[in-house]
């Protein structure tokens, strides 16, 4: 098991576009792996490569019995390379984030209530899904990571912004 350190806000690298993946790197399962071992340690249900420092273009996504998102339904474990999102529904919903890169601090966020992605798997295969509510907010915050955005940019009132101890209506 390797637990990596994740980048915080401030790091440049969380500021930066990632770079594509090519599928037949080596060193691929081996990021992954970290991936998969640092969400997991860090409670997060979704990690980009580059909150743990890496500018590669591969997110994952899993829900299962977190303490950070409780009431979350299960998500079994995703990895996307080269994501990318081919469709936003125009229905939005705000709602709470949080984010490992942003430790202890939620944000409400206006995003769309249904995508529809594109992106390739470990084995190469090419995935087209669509998905709705808390996942297709993961996939659109953890591609918003690929392109150097952090959750707190996308929203539209400050506000609703704080330490998740301090914030009365989380």
């Amino acid at each position: 098991m390797t637990v990596m350190s994740i980048k915080k806000m401030g790091d440049p690298l969380l500021a930066r576009q990632a770079k594509r993946v090519d599928l037949h790197s080596e060193q691929l399962i081996a990021d992954v792996s970290n991936m998969i071992d640092t969400m997991r340690y860090y409670q997060g249900v979704g990690l980009a490569a580059p909150q743990i420092g890496l500018s590669k273009r591969i997110i994952i996504v899993e829900v299962d019995h977190n303490i950070r998102y409780p009431r979350a339904s299960r998500i079994e474990l995703n990895v996307l390379i080269n994501p990318q999102i081919i469709n936003f529904s125009a229905q939005k919903q705000s709602d709470w984030e949080g984010c490992l890169s942003l430790p202890e601090l939620r944000g409400k966020v206006t995003r769309s209530c249904h995508i529809t992605y594109r992106a390739k798997t470990l084995d190469g295969a090419t995935i087209v899904n669509s998905v709705n509510g808390f996942y297709a907010r993961i996939i659109q915050h953890e591609i918003d990571h690929l392109d150097g955005v952090l959750y707190p940019q996308r929203m539209d009132d400050c506000s609703a912004f704080g330490y998740e101890d301090s914030l009365p209506a989380y």
